[in-house]
């Protein structure tokens, strides 16, 4: 195994939160005056700072907007489905003894209701909720001391430029993931260490030539 810690995303990385995603924020945009998603397919190109612009968002309303969010989403995160092949990669992933965490924009709470409800919550050391949609570096940085690894040693696995670019501010490998919210052309300008196309793209990249993959 390449790695001692791997640290998952959530939303559109580990779980397939999207219709649940767009469904809530267009409950809330009607509710604030926001513009609402009427093609999902049309922002999937788009940054979040892009995405805010553009739907009449500002940084100062955000944090109001992300709170309202995570309560109006609680009650339907055991809803949530893993995309299909992950539970078995990570407990693939577990059975090597590499230790893994999530760290996301979502709520504690949310996160771990949903992977209760997929019974995967076991194979996760930590779950830490970082309610902020921007400054995500700062959290991979304080991780990374807290669990006394080695940058080298540490990967963190997103799905938004955003991720990739906390995670290079921050120094450690990252893999941008094409199954999520932003496009594999998109992700690769901010140059991740790895970009998956599809779930199959996993465990290759994380073992090293000659390692038996656990089964």
């Amino acid at each position: 195994m390449r790695y001692r810690l791997i640290v998952w995303d959530f939303d559109g990385t580990l779980a397939n939160t999207m219709a649940l995603a767009l469904s809530t924020y267009n409950d809330l945009a009607a509710r604030h005056g926001f513009r609402q998603v009427d093609d999902p397919a049309a922002v999937q190109g788009m940054g979040t700072r892009a995405f805010l612009k553009q739907h009449g968002i500002s940084l100062v309303r955000l944090p109001l907007l992300v709170k309202e969010y995570l309560a109006a989403t609680r009650n339907r995160m055991d809803e949530v489905r893993l995309f299909d092949g992950l539970p078995e990669i990570l407990a693939r992933i577990n059975a090597s003894g590499c230790r893994q965490g999530v760290l996301s924009s979502n709520s504690a709470e949310n996160i771990r209701r949903c992977l209760r409800a997929n019974g995967v919550e076991d194979v996760f050391d930590f779950v830490v909720g970082y309610p902020r949609l921007f400054g995500k570096a700062r959290a991979i940085r304080r991780l990374v001391k807290k669990e006394g690894v080695e940058q080298a040693s540490f990967l963190y696995i997103g799905d938004e430029e955003r991720d990739v670019e906390a995670a290079n501010k921050a120094g450690v490998n990252v893999a941008a993931v094409g199954w999520g919210f932003h496009t594999l052309e998109q992700l690769a300008r901010e140059s991740p260490t790895y970009l998956w196309s599809c779930i199959g793209d996993v465990l290759p990249a994380l073992f090293s030539p000659g390692d038996v993959l656990p089964r």
